[in-house]
């Protein structure tokens, strides 16, 4: 008899999806690129002229391997087995389509582990980023090209192919220190021990309509939501900041303030210099 799955405290699981047989997933640029492009469309809100679609998940890591996936991810307003079969069914109808063929591609059951503790989290973190080193695929993380590793790695990441989100749960981290957790082979999560968020912090990340109301109940008298944009670029960046300090997604900012990551982190940068 099939175990019932253990349900994650906090939403957040680490996922692993292999080829059935522990055949090939992808073959070539393109299937990776489709796999990131779904990924994207589940884990980002998107604007559409109706309004802002909630993203449907959080991810927080993954890596693409030629058989298998991993996946950090958490639930939203969907469980976790759902999140996946919508992963599984648009990748599939792909790929099918793609080599003219039938049938299921994945095996019958994902693995899935619950992630009930923020120690846990940042060695998961690791784990898959470094597993095409482990596989012996590269030498070094930032050599393979088709997992989140560069989303930490580099603050320049472009916001519009980002699929991780960042902000949650590392919120009081600097962007420095959360590339020390998840770059470092050796993690040891209790020398951020003053930064980890209370478990239920990073399990239900932000909604669009709760990011919406954070942002207007921050803005100045007489300045309205849709009219954001219209503001100086340095209140702009005063109220993004001021946004992400509540928990609002780098990826809400950047799409409804107008200021980029890469904007945000050079600011942070020249504060610095001047203290």
């Amino acid at each position: 008899m099939r175990q019932p799955r253990i349900p994650s405290p906090t939403g957040i699981y680490h996922v692993m999806l292999r080829g059935i047989n522990r055949s090939d997933l992808f073959f070539d640029d393109m299937d990776f690129m489709k796999m990131k492009k779904i990924l994207r469309s589940l884990s980002q809100p998107t604007v559409k002229p109706s309004g802002i679609k909630p993203s449907i998940c959080h991810i927080y890591a993954y890596c693409l391997m030629t058989n298998h996936i991993h996946l950090l991810i958490a639930e939203r307003d969907l469980p976790i087995g759902e999140i996946v079969r919508r992963i599984g069914i648009s990748y599939v109808s792909y790929y099918n389509k793609r080599r003219d063929r039938s049938g299921t591609l994945f095996e019958g059951r994902f693995r899935s582990e619950p992630v009930g503790d923020f120690e846990y989290f940042c060695k998961l973190l690791n784990y898959i980023h470094m597993n095409p080193v482990k596989a012996g695929l590269c030498k070094k993380p930032e050599q393979y090209k088709w997992s989140s590793w560069q989303e930490y790695a580099t603050p320049t990441i472009n916001q519009d192919s980002a699929i991780c989100e960042h902000k949650i749960p590392f919120s009081g981290m600097s962007e420095d220190q959360v590339r020390e957790v998840v770059m470092s082979n050796n993690s040891s999560p209790e020398q951020f021990e003053q930064f980890t968020p209370p478990i239920e912090k990073f399990s239900k990340p932000l909604s669009a309509e709760e990011s919406i109301a954070i942002v207007t109940e921050l803005l100045p008298n007489g300045v309205n939501f849709s009219s954001i944009k219209e503001m100086n670029k340095v209140d702009r960046l005063e109220l993004a900041n001021k946004a992400l300090e509540r928990g609002v997604s780098y990826f809400f900012v950047n799409q409804h303030i107008g200021i980029s990551r890469t904007t945000i982190y050079r600011n942070r940068i020249k504060l610095k210099s001047y203290t």
